[in-house]
């Protein structure tokens, strides 16, 4: 099947569906109706539903993963296009927004990450080291009661 240009998303949007769940998390949930109109799809505003289902496989189906490496992507955008103008008393700056969607992305990774420690299993296991308290005592070293001296090659 073509899909449309733009960002195309089914419609309606399942929120049972991993893609569907990103979107709401990402804020994503605003689209509108192809023109002509193609049954099924709406236009997105920010992400079609093959990038969405590429930051899953990326994020290894972390959803707050994808999420972060969405917004990583949004600020690569966003410094591409910022710029800085200032006319008399008419000051525009987009420089700062790069930063701040990479600070939302840092957020969604700090949030990935703790899920991960949270889902890892932990455990303690008592091992044996290999020292032996019976064992000989080499030459010159103070005595130790229960150790036996030796001279030659033991074993």
């Amino acid at each position: 099947m073509e899909y449309p240009n733009g960002n195309p998303g089914a419609w309606p949007v399942d929120l049972a569906s991993p893609v569907g769940q990103f979107r709401a998390i990402a804020g994503d949930l605003n689209s509108e109706p192809f023109d002509p109109v193609k049954p099924g799809f709406q236009n997105f505003e920010k992400f079609s539903d093959a990038e969405i289902e590429a930051y899953l496989e990326q994020g290894a189906g972390s959803l707050n993963r994808a999420v972060g490496l969405s917004y990583l992507y949004l600020a690569g955008q966003a410094a591409m296009e910022s710029h800085a103008i200032k006319d008399y008393d008419l000051q525009v700056d987009s420089t700062k927004r790069a930063a701040d969607l990479r600070a939302i992305a840092q957020m969604w990774f700090g949030l990935a990450d703790s899920e991960d420690v949270a889902s890892a299993e932990e455990g303690f296991v008592i091992v044996p080291t290999g020292t032996d308290a019976g064992g000989f005592i080499p030459e010159l070293a103070p005595p130790v009661w229960g150790r036996q001296y030796t001279l030659g090659r033991w074993r």
